[in-house]
């Protein structure tokens, strides 16, 4: 269910490092109620007419300045704070130490300050969501809305190093069972070890860490039920990662005759690319340092289709998730400049 929802706070959205410095002092890991208020208040004293979505602990938010526009899209959430070493917000060397820091809230900040500059000029939207990281059912009720399935462009915030991310690799996370025969611990040539079993099965998995091809991460394994026990059973979980040139059902394929598994999709996620030739992408070139695929999924699957979308964001895409997380303030400002005059640019 749908509903408008208006809250007032002050704080100066000129300034992005401010910004991001107050949405990195609000956790946002298990409730996106709060960072969501604070963010809603930015947006309607800007003018913006914002309409929320999503559950009700994990909020989305549609903000509008006008209709037919571009869409910024971005997520507030967080994973799980870890140990830490810095102040939240704290900023060494030209750089801000944060959980989100990079993933993805600097992103975030270098749209709201945009929207201050392109307010009052052009047409555009500005998407936020809350479970990003786990579950994006916020993107999916944006996704079903006209503003989004009808938007000339959908430009996600998630970090490349300020790169034009023209595509991000698929998911697929895949499960092997191995069955044995349980024992006596003590007699294990009455049994059948399956933890020994699966062993024989993932020998040849850790080549494959190309950056740029199919990857895969051994994630999950577990055997047996005691120790004193020959495990009757044994389970892995693979994460795979594979480029927007693969096909699921090639990549499905590649990992059974790799492991010599019969292997269950767990959960799926397909890639996704734009043509780097398209006008609106040529002149985001323009603007950039250079292209990339992403590494990780983001909300940008649940846009496209019918959205085109591409992705470009401050921070680099291996500081996510990692102690001590901080993002460049250099490329935070850069992010706001390449924000505005991009939309500038396609509106015109």
């Amino acid at each position: 269910m749908e509903k408008t929802y208006i809250l007032s706070v002050t704080v100066d959205p000129m300034n992005v490092i401010n910004v991001l410095k107050e949405l990195v002092a609000i956790e946002s890991h298990t409730d996106g109620r709060p960072i969501i208020s604070h963010v809603t208040g930015i947006l309607v004293d800007l003018g913006a007419h914002v309409t929320r979505y999503g559950p009700e602990q994990k909020p989305a938010i549609l903000a509008e300045f006008g209709t037919g526009g571009p869409v910024f899209s971005g997520h507030l959430d967080t994973v799980v704070m870890g140990e830490w070493d810095y102040e939240q917000g704290q900023i060494i060397n030209g750089n801000l130490y944060g959980r989100g820091s990079t993933d993805m809230k600097s992103g975030c900040a270098a749209m709201i300050a945009a929207a201050e500059t392109l307010k009052d000029d052009v047409p555009f939207c500005i998407a936020f969501t809350t479970d990003e990281e786990i579950g994006m059912k916020g993107a999916e009720d944006l996704a079903r809305t006209e503003t989004l399935r009808k938007a000339p462009i959908v430009l996600v915030g998630e970090p490349t190093g300020l790169k034009v991310g023209t595509g991000e690799k698929g998911v697929l996370w895949l499960e092997g069972v191995v069955k044995g025969k349980p024992s006596h611990g003590s007699m294990p040539w009455m049994g059948d070890n399956a933890i020994l079993k699966m062993a024989q099965h993932l020998t040849s998995v850790t080549p494959y860490t190309e950056k740029e091809g199919m990857t895969i991460n051994l994630g999950l394994i577990e055997g047996g039920s005691q120790i004193n026990v020959t495990a009757d059973t044994c389970t892995v979980q693979f994460d795979v990662r594979y480029p927007p040139t693969m096909r699921k059902e090639d990549v499905i394929q590649a990992m059974e005759t790799l492991t010599g598994l019969p292997l269950t999709v767990k959960y799926d996620l397909p890639p996704i690319s734009i043509d780097s030739n398209r006008k609106d992408i040529q002149l985001l070139l323009e603007l950039a340092p250079g292209a990339c695929t992403c590494y990780f999924a983001t909300e940008a699957v649940k846009f496209s289709p019918p959205a085109p979308v591409v992705i470009l964001g401050p921070g680099e895409q291996e500081m996510a998730h990692q102690k001590n997380e901080f993002v460049n303030i250099d490329q935070v400002k850069e992010a706001e400049k390449i924000y505005t005059e991009y939309f500038k640019r396609i509106s015109s």
